[in-house]
Parts: C-alpha cells; sequence; structure tokens
C-alpha cells in the first residue's frame, strides 16, 4: 500500500521509503496498521487505545506519542485530527480519469418508425454498445445517462459531441423494415465532423446479439486500437430471444422513473425477461434489484433479501464478466449489511467495466457507508467525470459521503442540486445546518421534513437507519440531528435564540 512516498507491505510487516526500511516502534507499526486497514475511516480515541494496546491500561498520552511518530515519519497531513471525533489515514486513492484513450459517445439513434416500442430497442442496444466498448479499456466512453440527454431530435450529433467532450462519436437512423430495425450507425469525428465508417445492422427476431458482438469491434477497429482484446467486446449477457429482450428494456425504464407501481411494472416485465430466457443474466439481475426496491432496500423482510441475493447471484454466475451484474450483487450484499463482500463485488464491477460509473459510483456509496467517506467522495467525483449529466442520486450518494465526512457545506450544497427534497432530506441539510452553528436554517429545515411527513420523527429516523457499518459513524449522526432538534427548542417564536 503506498502511504504518502512511503509503501507499506502488512503482510512483511515493513514500512519502506526509497527503498530504505523505515524503523517504528512496535506499537507505533500496529497503530499504522490499523490505519492502513480503516484507511478513509475516523477512528475514535477509544477504539485506537482498545485496539492497540488491548491488556493494558494506558493513557491517551500513549496515543498522542504514537500518532507524533507516524506525523514525523510520513509527514503532518497523513494522519488527519477530526475534531471531536478521532483521527483518519487520509490516503484516499483517487480514480481520475487517465490521459490518452480517445474518448467516445454512442448518442441514441434517430428512430424512424411508427411501432413505439422500437425506441427503446434502439436505445437499448445504444446502452449495451456503451457496455461493450467500456469493457474493452482502451477507450473512455461517454456514459448513457448523458448521452441520452442529448438526442438528434433536440441537438445535431456533433455539436452533442462537443458539448460532451468526446472526440469521437456514434450516430445514425434506425428504420422499421418488414423484417425488424434496421440501424446504420456511422463514426465520426468530432473536431471536424468527418466520417470514417458506416454499416448496417438488422435486428431481428433473433434480438441484437449479431449488431452487440459486431458493432463495438467495429469502432475500436477504425480507431486502430489492439485488436488483441477483442474478446472484450463482445457483450457479457446477450439474448436471442427478442421478446425476452423487450421484457428486459421495459423493466429496465420503468425501474429508472419514479411514481406508485413503476417498481412493481419493472418487477412483472423481469420476471417475463427470464420466464422466455432463463439465462439472461442480466434479466436475473434486475430482477434481483426489482425485488429488493419493492421491498424497501435494507428494509426488506429476510425473504425478500435472500430472493434479491439469489437472482443477483444467478446474474453473476451466467455472465461473470458483466459489470452491471456484480453492481447490482454489490447493493443486494448491502443492503444484507455484508459490508466486505459489498464493497468486492463494487470493486470487481468497476474492474469489470472502468467506462461504466454507475458501480463506480455505488463503491463510492458502499466506502461510505463502510466509514472510508473520503475514499468514497473520490470514487463519486471521478463517476461524475466521467457521467457528467449524470442522474440526481449521484448527487443524494454524494451529500451522504460528505456529510459523513464532517463536510457540511459540502454536503448542504450536493443536497440543493436534488430535484426534489423529501424528509429524510430535509433533515440531514437540518443536522448540517445546525453543525455549521446555523439554528434558523436549522429549525427551517425541520419544519420542512414534518410539513412533508406529518408525524415525522427525526430523531427516530436516523436512529433507525443501519446502512452504517460503524456504531462511531451511526452515533455522529445522530448527535447532529439532537443538535438541530434542540436549537430549534431554543428558538423563540420569532426565529430569535433564548
Amino acid at each position: 500500500m503506498r502511504i504518502a512516498d512511503h509503501d507499506l507491505d502488512l503482510q512483511r510487516g515493513t514500512l519502506v521509503h526509497d527503498g530504505v526500511p523505515v524503523h517504528l516502534r512496535a506499537k507505533t507499526f500496529a497503530l499504522l496498521s490499523y490505519f492502513a486497514r480503516n484507511v478513509g475511516r475516523v477512528i475514535g480515541k477509544d477504539e485506537l487505545l482498545a485496539a492497540i494496546w488491548p491488556d493494558v491500561i494506558v493513557t491517551e498520552d500513549s496515543l498522542t506519542q504514537a500518532i507524533g511518530d507516524l506525523r514525523r515519519v510520513l509527514g503532518n497531513a497523513v494522519i488527519r485530527t477530526v475534531p471531536r471525533r478521532g483521527y483518519m489515514l487520509d490516503a484516499a486513492r483517487p480514480m481520475p480519469m487517465q490521459d490518452g484513450p480517445p474518448t467516445v459517445v454512442v448518442l441514441p439513434f434517430l428512430t424512424l418508425s411508427d411501432r413505439p416500442d422500437d425506441r427503446a430497442l434502439a436505445d437499448a442496444v445504444v446502452e449495451e454498445i456503451c457496455q461493450c466498448l467500456g469493457r474493452y479499456g482502451l477507450v473512455r466512453v461517454i456514459a448513457r445517462h448523458s448521452a441520452f440527454q442529448c438526442r438528434p431530435e433536440d441537438i445535431p450529433p456533433q455539436e452533442a459531441a462537443r458539448k460532451l467532450g468526446a472526440d469521437w462519436f456514434v450516430e445514425g437512423p434506425a428504420r422499421r423494415v418488414p423484417d425488424g430495425l434496421r440501424l446504420s450507425p456511422a463514426l465520426c469525428e468530432t473536431a471536424s465532423g468527418r466520417q470514417i465508417w458506416t454499416e448496417t445492422f438488422l435486428v431481428g427476431d433473433d434480438g441484437p446479439t449479431e449488431v452487440l458482438s459486431a458493432l463495438p469491434h467495429r469502432i475500436v477497429t477504425r480507431l486502430s486500437l489492439d485488436e488483441q482484446k477483442r474478446a472484450a467486446l463482445l457483450p457479457a449477457s446477450p439474448s436471442a430471444d427478442l421478446g425476452a429482450w423487450r421484457h428486459f428494456v421495459a423493466g429496465v425504464a420503468a425501474l429508472r422513473r419514479y411514481g406508485p407501481g413503476v417498481n412493481e411494472a419493472a418487477c412483472d416485465h423481469f420476471h417475463a425477461t427470464v420466464a422466455r430466457d432463463p439465462g439472461f443474466a442480466l434479466g436475473h439481475a434486475y430482477l434481483g434489484l426489482a425485488i429488493l426496491t419493492v421491498g424497501r432496500y435494507d428494509a426488506s423482510p429476510p425473504d425478500v433479501l435472500d430472493r434479491g441475493l439469489s437472482h443477483a447471484l444467478h446474474g453473476v454466475e451466467l455472465a461473470p464478466d458483466e459489470a452491471r451484474c456484480h453492481a447490482i450483487l454489490a447493493l443486494a450484499r448491502l443492503w444484507r449489511r455484508e459490508f466486505d463482500a459489498a464493497e468486492y463485488s463494487a470493486r470487481k464491477a468497476v474492474e469489470t467495466n472502468p467506462s461504466d460509473p454507475d458501480p463506480l459510483a455505488i463503491l463510492g456509496y458502499v466506502l461510505t457507508l463502510r466509514g472510508k467517506p473520503h475514499e468514497g467522495i473520490a470514487c463519486l467525483n471521478a463517476a461524475i467525470r466521467l457521467n457528467p449529466l449524470h442522474p440526481a442520486w449521484y448527487h443524494g450518494d454524494l451529500a451522504i459521503a460528505h456529510h459523513v465526512a464532517g463536510n457540511h457545506a459540502e454536503a448542504i450544497a450536493c443536497i440543493q442540486r436534488l430535484p426534489a427534497l423529501d424528509a429524510w432530506k430535509e433533515t440531514r441539510l437540518a443536522a448540517c445546518h445546525a453543525a455549521m452553528g446555523d439554528a434558523t436554517a436549522a429549525a427551517r429545515h425541520l419544519d420542512r421534513a414534518e410539513a412533508l411527513s406529518p408525524g415525522w420523527d427525526a430523531q427516530a429516523m436516523v436512529d433507525s437507519w443501519a446502512e452504517l457499518e460503524h456504531d462511531a459513524d451511526h452515533s455522529y449522526l445522530q448527535r447532529e440531528v439532537r443538535l438541530a432538534l434542540q436549537v430549534r427548542r431554543n428558538l423563540t417564536p420569532d426565529g430569535r435564540k433564548n
């Protein structure tokens, strides 16, 4: 593990600087090792004393001395003091986008058809092409969510590619013909607008498997990239049943909407998907996600948690190279409080497709709930760079990460970017404003929470929130909500402090 300009090997028990071993006292090295196993997490003094001096009664002076020794070796900025909470090893590994590979955006097809479900089918093909290109690892792919906000009916493709920062773009029509849906994609250079390749594909009764197997390879071949990785471009979870595909597309669309009955409708579509094609990995994974969404995530009954996990696991078994299956499995494990397994699956999803921002954002959320909010923030910010026109839930997860990290102003800014606030988000705003000393704002947001949800009990809700792994993080949030409630009680009716 790299910490500042030192290399820490926990298995060998060594710390090396420029090839030279660094001598640390036994307890100081034990403290560094404990920090390294909990990198990015704020650790309280009591926990550190119990972990490093389990059988000895020592004062805080011993801890302070060991912290000082580490700072002299590693630098003052590496071990951070978090007021009233403890210490943290600030060695988060950000995941910046690398320079070099070309950036490609696959824009939605211009659908020329009188069948309303043809546009959804064409959009699904675009999404799968993005996934195949992302797994290749040698191109940056603009995320589906960003690309789909630049539809050809609204903005010229070249202008859309410039807006999204892509070097190359893929666009073209999708026409209904007697034997299926004909796609005519073209690869174009953004700077000049010149077209360097075009071809025609047919999506017929056997589904989009052929186009998904061929089209991504055509793109990277024209960009003169490494042909040895051609296998990575094959769709990880194809279905040869067009009916199964149509149910899958409808289910995903329903799951991405908000409103009464949409999650139940998604569940029905995914059940129909796997009934028609039991070997369709994404169908099983998304069915697991829909089951858990209907069950209300971590609040789902045990049998629902089991069913959701079973489908997610089956999806990974069917398609171990499909990042979305691993990402859904990470959520299923997270909601069962299987934190180690959730982080493993989330990292596997990112490793499988580094260009898909959603698994990266999910990894950021998992790390946050594991008490590593600074690593979580780095992942979420990297996901935002990959998906500049990202969905609103990125802001919600980033707000939680900033709040757990104690970055109250940043958390407030993220929540205020959300299109709609519920009682829980208003309560989080109240807690952040109270921590910053703004009693009036804290009271205002608590009032809004209670107006949005009559009978709302802010303290009971934060007490029952079970997604955080560590009691210290939970207690921290509980204290901030109690502070918000207290400062509201201390205000006079005209908003002044008593």
